[in-house]
């Protein structure tokens, strides 16, 4: 049975590089896509799973406290997710108040400084959720052999101001460079949507841009 298939696929694709080329093209794409669509999840898995084991052991003595140890439906896998997602709702509610605010800040300019992209990085996946709250960069144009998208970060004096320009396709590393005021452009793009268009090499790009930037 394997040969007229092994038949069929030499008589379509073995006369024609091009139409192989392109056969190869479509696999090689889906794969990365699939890749790149199953690898945060399964990473999410994998960090979900690691922090309910390490929660188990409180979680048998909260079943033990409450009476419920042997219950069916509290189960300790049960009983650690929801401890989890407490603990989780806790840190939350600390890192927005006071205390945990000048907490992480302290450790974002003294710690997590040392690693690039970070505090963009972190302000881009803000916006994603929905708790983005002061650094809402605007995206502008920059005359750099054209014009290039960039991040406006900081206004400074005597009409300057401090711009990032993202790298592609790897927009979290790039350059931070001071301009006129004057000479740069704005646009109604988002950080998100720069980040989509250099990971992509802006390729299928139009439709985002579309309407966006006036040059």
């Amino acid at each position: 049975m394997s040969r007229p298939s092994v038949g069929f696929f030499y008589l379509s694709f073995g006369k024609d590089p091009k139409a192989m080329k392109h056969f190869l093209n479509i696999i090689s794409a889906l794969i990365k896509g699939g890749i790149f669509f199953l690898l945060p999840i399964i990473l999410l898995i994998v960090l979900l799973e690691r922090a309910i084991h390490l929660i188990q052991p409180l979680s048998h003595q909260i079943q033990s406290f409450l009476g419920i140890e042997n219950n069916r439906f509290f189960t300790p896998f049960l009983v650690s997710l929801l401890l989890v997602l407490f603990i989780c709702l806790i840190a939350g509610y600390i890192a927005q108040r006071g205390l945990g605010k000048r907490m992480i800040e302290w450790i974002e300019d003294h710690i997590l400084v040392l690693f690039p992209g970070y505090k963009l990085m972190k302000t881009t996946f803000e916006q994603r959720a929905g708790i983005a709250q002061n650094h809402n960069f605007p995206v502008v144009l920059v005359p750099i052999d054209g014009w290039m998208m960039a991040f406006l970060v900081e206004e400074l004096e005597d009409e300057k101001v401090l711009v990032f320009v993202p790298g592609s396709p790897e927009t979290w590393s790039g350059n931070l460079i001071i301009f006129d005021k004057t000479k740069i452009k704005k646009t109604d793009l988002t950080q998100h949507e720069v980040h989509k268009i250099g990971r992509s090499l802006g390729i299928s790009s139009f439709e985002t841009l579309k309407g966006k930037i006036k040059i």
